[in-house]
């Protein structure tokens, strides 16, 4: 403030001098003045006498130039003057003097704020802030020159100054009564208490009683009007950062149990998309999602979804955008419909997620998204697009007292029983899934004989390549807490992108826990049957931890099989055959660090498969850097193998991603794998012996004329093998995503692959050249809110010795209400040229045909109760055409002849049949407590080929299945 008497002169003076005669004792930052009693309590008097002839000259002199400030304490901000009107004649009861309404005009529009004021000094409005803060409210700091005068509600608005908060955005009204208010009670949520909120700022939220608010999607209990909203959502998909065309009112609260969210969403009835599905089912319907950064820091985080109907989602996140839909945790969501869109409220609780320890104040950063699906928009705050580098690094922050979660544990016992017409025999289970939290930054997790098989089924895939199909993890147990051994991006193969991305790497591949057995070493004359083979491994238990120490995070993890029992027949007797089952481990360290802006990780990861045959031991190394402004990433991570009886390898990559500009994006990747490094006892590895390097340029423009947007992207890779230094591997991909503006999508892609040499597919018999192709594929998406939807696709592609091939392809899906979803599609390949392996040096081309019809059939009785008929099948009628032979060194196949003689086969023609054929009932009854009842048959049968068509040749595989069963199970969550 100004002096404006001889009081205020001897006020101003004294403060000054305490601020020389202080400063040396502060370690750091602007000076929080303690009042002049302290100040002569705390310094000499001789010393303030010495310079307090100096202060006073230099003040009395800078007193006619300087201009002084005014501290006043802000209480709360609105939109409309009569919320503002209403707050402050209801507030008397307030020990807080002198309360003005004043107009503030800011970037964001016109606010009438609440202030009270003016305060001689910073202090004494400071202590006014903690005094209402402990009263239950919320308030800032408000600076004002004093040569401007305060613009109350009756001063002309062009006159009006900018009265912007000192520090955080801070608006919050003190608690009202929890139970519900009558509609008349209920203010219009259209005028409600609104956050002003700038980039950067730190968002201090509301504390309520644990149980204040029910979660039913009603927003109708009166505390919710206590609370700030917060509005300014912007479109994001496409990425145009405009605001969004229909409100949505978000508003945040927290108690020491959980976290609690509600949004108003206006939008037109006639518009509304309500879509049941299963849980982390992605659709085109109206939803509303949460992302919690519940590291503080941009270290790992979680996110929650509901969609409108209460079907949802839930996942993990790590830096800076890896979204996962793996996990599920036990938390509350509903939605409703109103006369003006609709609502939706979920609550969080802390025992569920990962979280540092913390002190009093706990930071956590949030993101929130609104999916308007008759529009195909996504709608967020903040404004982080996907076209920009930053994410996990760039959400708001929210700021918390005394949240300190107690002991938290869950049990989730488990009956199965079931009958097995294959084997015609029942069989029952009995176990329980245990996970025990006794602080925010440690979890304990076990399992006692798991069942984890018989609910869900994977897709139907024909594979006759020496590579393997990569299946992701389903089973509960392993998805949680699974966040902490993920080493690196290309463990994820994920990608929202036009681009194929590929498949993994990583070091842990928890479906090899528990999966199918070692085939086992017979003698000759021991016949071992194919079902015997994929069955799976039964489990023992299985243990994980997993915990943060300051800037380390940890994870281990110990799993051990059964012994496995093999139904055998030896020389025409049925036998049993014996092997250990694997004892798998996992241990993982990882330190982050992100002062200054930049995201730096160094992780060490190890795993162990442990048997009497052998042991496989590999360690790996990872490191990650983020610059401030996002623009570079690096990530990379080196491996080394131990295995019994091989020779150690080595192996590594290191990848960089440089966003040029907003939707502009450039990933370079290098990698070196030897011949002798093998990750995949525990992990996954497409192949070994290779060193590569990849380039991938990305480019996403929004809001065209012409369309919502476009992603054109321009991908590429050479490779090497080790052992011979031959080219192996290259190619060159382009493709195009346009979303056109009636909601359809159109892609197109064309790729080309030069001339390499092969050296996995005929299995350890040689390495032979293959001719450069080229392969095109074009693809038409309807609009999917629609209750009938299209897609149809076709592909030309070159086999491997130039002859062509052709693609068809449709899809169909029928969505006549909320609760019940038609899907039907089909696939038609034909190949002139078909290029396998046979046997030894053998190789032949087929002209063969594919068809791969698949139809799902769902009904929702509700969110939580689901009817599921599935049914995949995959059809191949091959015939043979010419025949080649593996060269003795590296070169092109000899074409030889048909081989005839003793022993040999009189037709190489064949047929594959495989399906997979799922009927379910499921009916969540709480939160991860669910009553399955689920008929399962599968087969995989490949048989010579006489004059069959493709439904006898299905009629052979049905008829002769790998599973038949039916299991009912119940699992049920006890928990604090």
């Amino acid at each position: 403030m100004r002096p404006k008497n001889l009081t205020d002169w001897c006020v101003w003076i004294d403060q000054l001098n305490y601020l020389v005669s202080c400063w040396g004792e502060k370690e750091s930052g602007p000076v929080r003045f303690k009042g002049i009693l302290s100040c002569h309590r705390s310094i000499e008097q001789a010393t303030r006498r010495v310079v307090r002839a100096g202060i006073i000259a230099l003040a009395v002199f800078s007193a006619a130039f300087a201009q002084a400030q005014e501290f006043w304490v802000g209480l709360a901000s609105f939109q409309g003057e009569t919320n503002a009107e209403k707050y402050l004649s209801q507030r008397d009861h307030l020990d807080v003097p002198n309360l003005k309404i004043v107009r503030a005009q800011t970037p964001l529009g016109t606010f009438f704020r609440v202030v009270s004021g003016p305060y001689l000094d910073e202090s004494q409005a400071r202590r006014k802030i903690s005094e209402v803060k402990s009263d239950g409210g919320t308030a800032w700091l408000v600076l004002r020159q004093t040569s401007d005068p305060i613009p109350t509600i009756h001063d002309d608005l062009a006159a009006s100054p900018t009265l912007e908060p000192a520090s955080a955005a801070q608006i919050s009204l003190p608690e009202v009564p929890a139970q519900p208010a009558t509609p008349e009670e209920i203010p219009d949520l259209a005028d409600s208490l609104t956050l002003e909120v700038s980039a950067g700022e730190t968002i201090p939220l509301t504390r309520i009683e644990h149980g204040a608010i029910q979660v039913d999607g009603h927003i109708n209990e009166a505390i919710w009007q206590s609370i700030p909203v917060i509005d300014r959502f912007v479109l994001i998909e496409p990425a145009t950062l405009k605001e969004g065309r229909h409100k949505s009112r978000m508003r945040v609260a927290y108690s020491d149990k959980g976290i609690y969210v509600s949004a108003d969403l206006e939008q037109p009835q006639e518009t509304l998309l309500r879509r049941l599905t299963g849980r982390d089912v992605r659709d085109n319907r109206d939803s509303f999602s949460v992302t919690l950064d519940t590291s503080g820091e941009g270290r790992y985080g979680f996110w929650f979804g509901i969609n409108l109907g209460d079907s949802l989602m839930d996942g993990t996140v790590l830096p800076e955008r890896k979204f996962s839909s793996d996990w599920d945790g036990p938390w509350y969501g509903r939605s409703q419909k109103t006369d003006t869109g609709w609502s939706m409220e979920m609550y969080i609780p802390w025992g569920i997620v990962s979280m540092p320890a913390a002190d009093e104040i706990r930071q956590v950063g949030m993101y929130v998204s609104r999916k308007v699906a008759y529009l195909d928009e996504r709608w967020a705050w903040p404004a982080l697009p996907s076209t920009q580098p930053k994410f996990m690094s760039a959400l708001s922050k929210l700021e918390m007292t005394d949240v300190q979660p107690k002991q938290q544990y869950n049990i989730y016992p488990f009956l199965s029983s079931g009958y097995d017409w294959v084997d015609e025999e029942a069989r029952y289970r009995a176990g329980a899934d245990m996970f025990w939290r006794p602080s925010t930054n440690f979890q304990m997790n076990a399992t006692i004989n798991p069942d984890f098989g018989n609910v869900e089924s994977d897709d139907v895939i024909i594979n006759l390549t020496a590579t393997e199909t990569f299946f992701p993890e389903k089973r509960l147990f392993f998805l949680e807490g699974q966040e902490i051994f993920v080493a690196s991006p290309r463990a994820d193969t994920r990608s929202n992108g036009v681009g194929n991305q590929g498949l993994p790497y990583t070091m842990v591949n928890t479906r090899r826990i528990g999966g199918r057995p070692r085939a086992p070493q017979v003698d000759p004359g021991v016949d071992v049957p194919q079902r015997e083979l994929i069955q799976p491994s039964e489990l023992k238990g299985a243990v994980k931890t997993t915990g943060q120490i300051g800037r380390i995070r940890y994870g281990v993890m110990g799993a051990f099989e059964e012994e496995v029992k093999f139904d055998v027949v030896d020389n025409g007797t049925p036998r049993n055959l014996h092997q250990d089952g694997n004892d798998y481990g996992i241990a993982r360290l990882l330190y982050e660090d992100n002062e200054g802006g930049a995201y730096r990780a160094l992780g060490v990861l190890s795993t162990a498969v442990l048997n009497r045959e052998r042991d496989a031991v590999v360690h790996g190394v990872d490191w990650h850097y983020l610059s401030p402004g996002g623009g570079v990433k690096i990530d990379g991570q080196a491996m080394s193998s131990d295995i019994d009886g091989v020779e150690r390898g080595y192996g590594g990559f290191l990848d960089f991603e440089f966003t040029y500009r907003e939707g502009l994006t450039h990933r370079v990747g290098l990698e070196y794998f030897d011949e002798q490094i093998d990750i995949n006892d525990l992990g996954f590895l497409q192949r070994n012996d290779e060193y590569r390097i990849r380039s991938a340029l990305q480019w996403t423009k929004s809001d065209l004329s012409w369309a919502r947007d476009n992603q054109f992207d321009v991908r590429g890779f050479l490779q090497n093998n080790v052992s011979e230094d031959l080219f192996t591997g290259g190619g060159l991909f382009v493709s195009n995503r346009l979303r056109l503006n009636n909601l359809s999508q159109l892609v197109a892609r064309l790729s080309f692959f030069p001339s390499v040499y092969d050296d996995l597919n005929s299995f350890g018999n040689g390495t032979y050249r293959i001719e450069d192709k080229i392969m095109a594929d074009v693809s038409w998406t309807s609009d999917t809110a629609k209750t009938w939807s299209y897609k149809f696709g076709a592909v030309y592609a070159e086999e491997n010795l130039g002859a062509p091939s052709y693609e068809g392809s449709f899809g169909i899906t029928w969505r006549p209400g909320d609760q019940f979803a038609l899907e039907l599609s089909n696939r038609y390949v034909k190949s002139e040229g078909w290029l396998l392996h046979q046997q030894d040096d053998l190789f032949a081309t087929f002209r063969s045909e594919l068809w791969a019809p698949r139809i799902s059939i769902e009904y929702f009785l509700s969110a939580r109760q689901q009817f599921r008929i599935a049914m995949q099948w995959v059809g191949i009628r091959a015939r043979e055409d010419e025949f080649f032979l593996v060269p003795a060194s590296p070169g092109h196949l000899i074409p030889t002849t048909k081989p005839s003689g003793p022993g040999v086969r009189d037709s190489y023609d064949f047929s594959v049949s495989q399906y997979s054929l799922q009927l379910r009932y499921r009916w969540e009854i709480a939160p991860l407590s669910d009553i399955f009842v689920v008929y399962t048959r599968q087969a995989n049968l490949g048989l010579a080929l006489s004059d069959e068509d493709f439904f006898e040749i299905f009629d052979s595989a049905w008829r002769d299945p790998l599973a038949d069963f039916l299991v009912f199970k119940i699992r049920y969550r006890f928990g604090s």
